[in-house]
């Protein structure tokens, strides 16, 4: 029997109340991840709840990533409850539909404060337990809209073309400390996100046709098919991977 994958690591997923984060957390936990999991609804203890019952190693904390002193408490569980951390995934995130011009400067901020404030304040803060890790990986959550345009979606594109580039400028800048860091980047994921976000559109069956018809594989993807590319990113497996957007999209940007 083969050895699990992430066997004895040591890993922090942001968002992982449902949808993506869930998903990449019960997989790192599967494949012998202790994990935390962090998130701003109490229904995080719920998923948390079910990887303990499958055998695995789950931790949530309740908390929101984009204020400071609530990282630096959430890193704190990490190391108390795990000794240390060799993980991080960055999935923490919001994504608002609609026109530019009628986005309020409040949502525009959430936006920045939700999908870019959180990649930076975990980042900042797990630095200094990564650096003590051999295996160490941040793995920062992205979107095909971070490389092409998203009219109706300014906000979220742009945010997300932020986490793509912060993922290439933080590689290079903690290459020497053998911290490697990725951009994952999903095309459209069956969540309630995706939900949400085509709801927003006002035209939510319509939208989701158009997701279907500009995924050439035919489909939206399911989340344990990002948790599959996570657990690559994070593996021993992609050793020599850093700096690099993985898009997980079923053909999305190749057109």
């Amino acid at each position: 029997m083969s050895q699990p994958r992430l066997n004895g690591a040591r890993a922090l997923v942001t968002g992982a109340v449902e949808g993506i984060g869930a998903a990449i957390a019960a997989r790192f936990a599967a494949e012998g991840a202790q994990v935390v999991l962090a998130g701003r609804r109490e229904e995080g203890e719920q998923t948390a709840a079910a990887i303990r019952k499958d055998g695995g190693h789950a931790t949530f904390v309740r908390g929101d990533a984009s204020q400071e002193d609530e990282v630096r408490d959430l890193l704190g569980a990490c190391e108390s409850t795990m000794g240390g951390l060799d993980i991080v995934v960055n999935n923490a995130g919001i994504a608002p539909a609609g026109p530019l011009e009628q986005m309020t400067l409040e949502a525009w901020d959430s936006v920045l404060a939700s999908n870019i404030t959180t990649m930076f304040l975990v980042s900042k803060h797990a630095i200094p337990l990564l650096r003590q890790s051999e295996r160490a990986s941040i793995i920062n959550l992205g979107s095909t809209f971070g490389v092409v345009g998203a009219g109706g979606s300014v906000a979220y594109a742009m945010s997300k073309a932020a986490a793509i580039n912060f993922s290439k400028s933080l590689a290079l800048e903690l290459a020497a400390d053998g911290i490697r860091v990725n951009a994952l980047c999903p095309g459209a994921t069956q969540t309630a996100f995706l939900e949400g976000w085509a709801a927003d559109t006002g035209d939510r069956d319509g939208t989701m046709d158009w997701l279907v018809q500009h995924h050439p594989l035919g489909r939206v993807s399911t989340p344990e098919e990002q948790a599959d590319a996570a657990l690559f990113l994070a593996s021993s497996e992609s050793s020599f991977v850093t700096g690099h957007a993985l898009m997980v999209d079923g053909g999305f940007t190749a057109q």
